[in-house]
């Protein structure tokens, strides 16, 4: 019983592209398993065909992306949207669930007058939250008051996921990444004010 033997069909596949790519040529065993379930020209026309497919999902994806940005609807995306490889009904859930995924997105980095505000709340929620759980831990913890600067980078965490929270929003929009950033500066303050 070889190492290959327990290896799934896709598992062989990751595997010849694998040694092909990182070793120029595949392990004499996996060959050996290769050809006891089939041929290697039969493994090769299956990674072709994974290839295309793979391609051919790109390919709709982007031209969802770009639909999608020229404002035109689900249904006039579907219209539009042709593939020789996949099916309607795979196209139509590609352009349901890219449709979900690039309006969320969209929304996450718009900065409106509530990310602002909420933002602006969150600041001083999260600094007195962070600040307040970090010296609880220096109180605690007396070792910890030699690394407070270094206790910065929880105290970065714990205000990004309080501004999260309240803005619903995360790092990637821009009012939130400026929000947690400030909230650490106050911490750095806070810092600065119990030490002297």
């Amino acid at each position: 019983m070889g190492f290959y033997s327990k290896f799934s069909e896709q598992d062989l596949i990751e595997s010849y592209n694998n040694q092909v790519d990182y070793q120029g040529k595949p392990s004499r065993e996996l060959l050996e398993e290769i050809s006891l379930r089939g041929s290697l020209q039969e493994l090769q026309t299956k990674i072709e065909d994974q290839k295309k497919l793979l391609n051919e999902r790109n390919r709709i994806i982007r031209e969802i992306h770009q639909h999608f940005m020229n404002k035109s609807s689900k249904q006039e995306c579907l219209l539009l949207l042709s593939s020789d490889i996949l099916s309607k009904a795979e196209i139509q859930l590609l352009v349901e669930e890219k449709y979900i995924q690039i309006h969320q997105n969209v929304e996450n980095l718009k900065v409106d007058s509530d990310t602002i505000l909420y933002s602006f709340l969150g600041i001083f929620i999260a600094s007195a939250v962070s600040s307040g759980i970090l010296f609880l831990c220096i109180y605690k913890f007396i070792f910890l008051a030699a690394l407070h600067f270094y206790l910065l980078i929880p105290a970065y965490i714990i205000n990004y996921l309080i501004i999260k929270l309240i803005t619903k929003k995360t790092r990637d929009n821009l009012a939130v990444f400026i929000a947690s950033f400030i909230a650490t500066v106050l911490n750095l303050i806070f810092f600065i004010i119990l030490i002297n």
